[in-house]
């Protein structure tokens, strides 16, 4: 598989992504230890809500960033100017309507929100705040990825990452500044809001200068461009309520039948699920560009041949963190948060488990995209998504099995549909057999269960008392994993490729 052309820019996204990884990573392990001192386990149960809220939000946002950037690369890679700037316009201008037609829906929530939200020892005027801030700060960054569109069509992830790492450092700097002068609420949605004030204004300046033919103009608002958008978003919407019925609902689920506590213990302990995924999507949005470069290209031999490498590559990078994280669950937990959040071991294993299976098909959900062929998926990710939320309610109602209800509904589900559906349908697209992915998947598989193995013969010698044992403990796992994962995970002509790109640097 030919590399000439993409290896530079995967570089420098590879670089920039694990940058800001490793940031989200580090200032979450800090932050939520922060908020637990600060404002209790209730209070950050009611910023996991908050967030969670305007997750839901983004049910349409994800959507149209997904067919806008389809459909303006393939205009950038043909150097038609003319359209990409319709499309530009059109997208921006379509997505601040869309804004204000929702927000009497907003508004009605943001009034009824004492009937809606279980809470206890706030006053609803500040629980109004801090969704106000933080819904606010989200439809912010929504605006902010449109106009940084051009930056995917050019396979520049590394600026969107730029500017998304500097959200983080600013938002996080001002809760740790503004919680120590006033342990309150509203005092998290401001740092959340000028934060993502901040990163708009820097993706606006940058978007001027190096893309000074790309102009937000009335006049370039075309109704056949929104009318095709909305069309391949529309399916896209569908898709995305079933994946946050996966993600989300547990939030909302513990809010009601067991109140503000259990919301943030859960919220607690997913927070590890949370960084997989976003180390997951590191690597999603390196592998998204190139999969729409080839193409844009009609190369459909690399295409095919990339599309495996990387469901390989994923389950390959994930095996040894989610394979450590479920191996040490109740040490993490003890040395993260303490003694008293060690019982939760079996529901961080439950919760994090099952993700190498489901994040190691994540790049070849760009194939669906690409071809245009959303419907069939957003359909079986919505039905899915609504027998999580009713197997979800069954098994609270039936076994009351507290904040493992939730977390047992979403791996079943999320399981059959990541190992039956997502795979084979991306084969059929391509015109290859149905087991075409499997191999991929299998690889990682065998990999993490590696891992689980060297993770007990480490545990039986040493069992980390401290996070430098700890980290010490992971170092020799992944040391003892990488022949492993370069002789068995991957294959002669994969090895060549990394080989290739490490000569190249």
């Amino acid at each position: 598989m030919s590399t000439k052309g993409v290896s530079y820019e995967m570089s420098l996204n590879l670089g920039t992504n694990f940058l800001a990884l490793v940031l989200n990573i580090l200032l979450g392990l800090v932050v939520v230890p922060f908020y637990i001192a600060k404002i209790g386990v209730d209070g950050y149960g009611i910023i996991a809500l908050a967030t969670s809220f305007s997750s839901y939000l983004s049910i349409i946002t994800i959507a149209i960033d997904a067919a806008v950037g389809r459909n303006f690369t393939l205009a950038m890679r043909k150097d038609d100017h003319a359209t990409s700037n319709a499309i530009y316009s059109s997208s921006i201008i379509s997505a601040t309507l869309l804004i204000v037609a929702i927000l009497p829906l907003i508004a009605w929530f943001l009034y009824k929100i004492d009937s809606v939200i279980s809470y206890q020892g706030y006053a609803v005027g500040e629980m109004r705040w801090v969704f106000i801030a933080i819904i606010t700060s989200f439809v912010l960054t929504f605006i902010r990825g449109l106009f940084l569109v051009p930056a995917f069509a050019s396979n520049k992830i590394y600026i969107q990452r730029i500017i998304a790492i500097l959200e983080i450092v600013v938002r996080t700097a001002l809760i740790f500044l503004l919680l120590n002068t006033s342990a309150n609420l509203s005092m998290i949605g401001i740092a959340f809001f000028l934060a993502s004030l901040v990163s708009f204004a820097g993706a606006l300046i940058w978007i001027i200068r190096k893309y000074p033919f790309l102009k937000l103009r009335i006049a370039s608002f075309d109704k056949q461009i929104v009318k095709y958008v909305a069309s391949m978003s529309f399916w896209l919407v569908i898709n995305q309520i079933g994946t946050l019925l996966f993600i989300n609902i547990d939030i909302i689920l513990l809010n009601h039948y067991y109140g503000p506590t259990a919301t943030g213990e859960f919220s607690t302990v997913a927070q590890w699920h949370t960084l997989l995924r976003s180390f997951a999507g590191v690597f999603v949005a390196i592998f998204t560009p190139v999969v729409y470069k080839y193409y844009a290209e009609k190369d459909f031999n690399n295409l095919l041949k990339f599309s495996r490498y990387s469901v390989v590559a994923m389950g390959a990078v994930l095996a040894v963190p989610i394979g450590i994280i479920v191996a040490y669950s109740d040490v993490i937990l003890k040395l993260w948060i303490g003694e008293k959040f060690v019982h939760f071991y079996p529901l961080m294993i439950l919760l994090t488990g099952h993700l190498i299976f489901n994040l190691s098909v994540l790049p070849i959900l760009s194939i669906n995209a690409v071809y245009n062929k959303v419907k069939t998926p957003g359909l079986t990710s919505f039905f899915c998504g609504i027998l999580n939320l009713v197997l979800g309610i069954l098994i609270i109602k039936y076994f009351d099995l507290g904040i493992y209800s939730v977390a047992i509904a979403s791996a079943i589900l999320l399981t059959l549909k990541n190992l039956i559906f997502s795979p084979t349908y991306a084969a059929r697209i391509l015109n290859q057999r149905f087991w075409f992915y499997y191999p991929s998947i299998g690889r990682g598989m065998a990999l993490f269960l590696w891992v689980l193995l060297m993770s007990w013969c480490c545990r039986h010698f040493l069992v980390p008392g401290s996070w430098a044992t700890m980290c010490l403990s992971g170092l020799i796992i992944g040391a003892v994993s990488l022949p492993f994962a370069w002789f068995v995970t991957l294959n002669k002509e994969q090895r060549l490729l990394i080989e290739k790109l490490i000569r190249r640097r």
